[in-house]
């Protein structure tokens, strides 16, 4: 293996790994896609005690590479493990077993890691909007007004007394996940109380028109031409990016009748959402984060290092 590399954990089917590989390659950089980096074919050792920590990682034959030889990294996956031949139970341990090793090394590199994922969000990427909601609102960023409860009369009530810009109803959302059903007929709302019986429900106040933003290190990156409002959240984007410690993450926001509201947090953003320009953006600003010496933006201590393979 070359001597310094980038590696970029995805496989070659993810726009952002490919975009990437290619602006690093422009710039004369060895790079390598991986979706998991300490399975077969690779070869992986990490050595850790109170005095030093160092890894070294080789493919096949070639000769390995040292953590300080790794430039940067890009996370766009937690590792996989292929299914076959696996029973289901030994496929869930062995996963859960090589996934918090990744995470683990991850977080002992000395070099840039975009995104360098808290565990909480390493383990449960789709987090749903609740999750989020005391840092979004400490960095000052509102989400809708929003009611969890098992009880049919409160839901109603709240749905009845919702309505936002001629829409009637509320917004349902799984706790469990991201996806969202818009709840406003009479059959609705005796599907949703038949669900009140076993689990609160979340619902919020319906929103407009979203629009997407993504935010890479300080740059803020719109979709589209933001609305007024929307360009006011800007500071506080990047305030909830840092407190989150994402480097590159995906929101969506909208107007309620109160406020511009964020209504989608997304770790794991997806080049497909954004036009052909703001991808272009996020891609260099990605590079950038990449090249740039660990010590300028980021708090990892160097530590000392020696031969393993």
């Amino acid at each position: 293996m070359e001597s310094s590399v980038y590696l970029l954990l995805g496989d070659l089917q993810d726009s952002c790994c490919l975009r990437v590989r290619d602006e690093l390659e422009a710039r004369n950089c060895a790079v390598r896609i991986v979706s998991n980096p300490l399975v077969h074919p690779w070869r992986f050792s990490w050595l850790l005690n109170n005095q030093e920590s160092v890894s070294q990682l080789g493919l096949g034959e070639e000769p390995p590479v040292s953590n300080d030889q790794i430039a940067g990294v890009l996370v766009r996956s937690s590792g996989c493990i292929d299914p076959l031949d696996w029973e289901p139970e030994d496929l869930a341990y062995m996963q859960s077993e090589a996934s918090a090793a990744l995470l683990a090394w991850l977080w002992s590199l000395p070099c840039p890691v975009v995104n360098r994922y808290p565990a909480a969000i390493w383990y449960q990427p789709q987090c749903p909007l609740l999750y989020w909601q005391p840092l979004l609102q400490r960095c000052g960023l509102p989400i809708p007004e929003t009611v969890v409860t098992n009880v049919e009369h409160e839901a109603q009530a709240f749905g009845r007394t919702a309505p936002v810009g001629g829409i009637c109803g509320a917004v349902y959302g799984p706790i469990s996940g991201a996806v969202r059903y818009l709840i406003s007929s009479e059959e609705e709302w005796t599907g949703l109380a038949s669900l009140q019986r076993v689990s609160p429900v979340c619902l919020a106040v319906p929103h407009g028109k979203t629009q997407l933003v993504c935010v890479v290190g300080e740059r803020v990156i719109w979709n589209d031409e933001p609305s007024p409002d929307a360009q006011l959240l800007a500071p506080a984007l990047r305030r909830f990016a840092a407190a989150a410690g994402l480097a590159f993450v995906e929101l969506a926001l909208a107007p309620t009748d109160e406020e511009m509201c964020v209504v989608t947090v997304e770790p794991h953003p997806q080049l497909e959402h954004f036009s052909p320009a703001s991808r272009q953006e996020m891609v260099e600003e990605i590079v950038s984060l990449l090249t740039t010496e660990a010590s300028d933006h980021e708090c990892i201590p160097q530590i000392p290092q020696r031969r393993l393979l």
